[in-house]
């Protein structure tokens, strides 16, 4: 029977323990990547190389605009964490371009995480977010509200757990149909990341990496037990203007599971996402891109640098 953990601590004692929610094959990713179910940057938007050296984007604080408390209010309860980092990030991007558009009834609702589980391909833990792609890709996403076949206005584990072994019904990949995504690109290294980021697209990763619950004095996250786990990236600050270094900002699934970082200047930032933290560049670049398990999600056709809302950060640069 599937676990379900009540409480951020009882979740996160089960990944430092071993619980498998990020899983990789290799062929699995050259299979998407060979079916065109994701791009590498190269090919799908080298207009934007380069673009996002010495910027930052604060791409969090649209999503908080249009559903408050997102990153911390629904926490992960099963080892569903690639569909949570993969909805993070699509919401994310969503609410960047609603933002820009100034169409804030747009956002109606939270993207469901139970579909993308579903797709797995077994009946235990985890998931590899090639697969999680491919069925976004090829179906599409549901909402946070009730449906013929499932109530999924209220996360609930156990139905995307329970579709594992058989697969997501026919019905729910019907429903899926009705809202396609975008494409995916695979970046390949951190340069590509902070473009992708700039330009207004949110990205979401599995890896072997885990940090403590506090932050160094600098406010970076301090690297800590390893963790099979998939979050997303919401954003970064290249201008060293608060951190000597550039900086990712981590979404995690996990609730009010940390502290803040011990530096978060929130003229500047906005308030803290819960459950978020900063990781340096070196090691982004080493765990998060170096794992060959990362994905941007872009939503508009064409791949277009947006010009990101300006939401009043101390440089007044737009982020």
């Amino acid at each position: 029977m599937t676990p379900v953990f009540q409480t951020p601590q009882q979740i996160r004692s089960a990944y430092e323990n071993g619980l498998p929610g990020w899983q990789f094959d290799p062929d699995t990713m050259d299979d998407l990547m060979f079916d065109r179910k994701a791009l590498l940057f190269g090919e799908a938007a080298p207009h934007l190389a380069g673009v996002g050296k010495g910027k930052m984007a604060l791409l969090w604080r649209s999503r908080e605009k249009f559903d408050p408390g997102a990153f911390g209010r629904e926490s992960q309860t099963t080892g569903d964490c690639v569909s949570h980092g993969s909805r993070n990030a699509r919401d994310t991007t969503r609410a960047v371009e609603i933002h820009i558009k100034g169409e804030p009834e747009e956002y109606s609702r939270r993207g469901a995480t139970e579909p993308t589980y579903g797709a797995r391909g077994h009946g235990g833990q985890g998931m590899d977010p090639a697969r999680a792609a491919r069925f976004e890709v090829d179906f599409g996403f549901l909402f946070r509200q009730k449906y013929p076949f499932a109530d999924l206005s209220r996360y609930d584990s156990r139905i995307g757990a329970g579709w594992g072994s058989s697969g997501v019904p026919e019905e729910v990949q019907a429903a899926c149909r009705e809202h396609n995504i975008g494409q995916w690109i695979a970046p390949t290294n951190v340069n590509e990341v902070k473009d992708l980021l700039f330009s207004g697209y949110a990205l979401h990763s599995g890896q072997s990496f885990g940090v403590k619950s506090s932050s160094d004095r600098r406010g970076i996250a301090i690297p800590g037990s390893s963790w099979a786990h998939d979050m997303a990236t919401v954003g970064y600050d290249d201008t060293r203007e608060v951190y000597p270094v550039c900086v990712f900002l981590v979404a995690n699934s996990w609730g009010r599971w940390n502290q803040p970082p011990k530096v978060w200047p929130e003229d500047r930032y906005g308030p803290w996402p819960e459950g978020s933290f900063w990781v340096a560049e070196d090691v982004y670049a080493r765990h998060f891109v170096g794992s060959r398990s990362i994905f941007a999600y872009l939503d508009v056709a064409g791949y277009p640098q947006k010009k990101l809302p300006d939401y009043g950060n101390l440089t007044n640069i737009l982020g």
